[in-house]
């Protein structure tokens, strides 16, 4: 395999991972109530969602969300190999290890719910299940806070300075935004970095940035 196709197929990885998450997200969202409740959904919603089984799009989506997290994985592993590795990229693919963890532990939960429905579970064990849901969803938007972090550093020092740049002010909002509103400007900040992972993904591909000599002095 040469050097090229090695970085295509893992910028793929990033690609996929993408797509896969928000389209599974979406899809289980659009075919199922329990998806999509929170922890200021009332009792009514949690009732409502529970009242009837969930569709067949909503497993659909949940498979797709949880292969997304083995993709994500590959892209971390290629992403801090391609910019230089190092302690940084020790750090980068500790948290990226820590947030695909967080989030098989927030779909498993979600998945619970999304099998009791229809099946006589009660509203305040629902409601037990989206708390913990919501809790390891929200650890894991600080983790990956971390890996971008990271990896941003690494960016930077590769002369990747809009990887770079971009990740760390995605990290300050989210560590800025998160404790002012999570269901709200929180959960936009997890739009972003996943636009992020496109970017580099394609950006890495391409040529190597040019870096600037300096001539030595005599």
């Amino acid at each position: 395999m040469t050097a090229r196709l090695h970085d295509r197929l893992f910028a793929a990885c990033g690609i996929l991972f993408v797509v896969l998450e928000l389209g599974g997200a979406f899809i289980a969202m659009g075919t199922g109530k329990t998806h999509g409740l929170t922890v200021s959904s009332t009792t009514s919603d949690i009732a409502t969602a529970l009242a009837r089984p969930v569709g067949t799009g909503t497993w659909v989506g949940a498979y797709m969300e949880i292969v997304s997290v083995f993709f994500f994985l590959a892209f971390a592993v290629w992403v801090t190999e391609k910019l230089g590795a190092g302690v940084l990229g020790s750090v980068a693919r500790l948290t990226a290890a820590a947030y695909a963890g967080a989030t098989i532990v927030s779909l498993g939960i979600g998945d619970a719910i999304s099998y009791g429905a229809g099946r006589g579970m009660a509203v305040p064990v629902a409601r037990g299940l989206v708390i913990a849901n919501e809790a390891a969803y929200v650890c894991s938007w600080f983790v990956i806070a971390g890996f971008l972090a990271a990896v941003g550093l690494l960016a930077l020092q590769a002369g990747r300075r809009f990887a770079g740049r971009s990740a760390l002010a995605i990290v300050a909002l989210t560590l800025v935004l998160t404790p002012l509103s999570v269901d709200n400007l929180g959960q936009f900040t997890q739009l972003l970095w996943p636009i992020w992972v496109v970017c580099v993904s394609i950006g890495l591909v391409r040529r190597e940035p040019r870096r600037v000599v300096t001539p030595a002095v005599a």
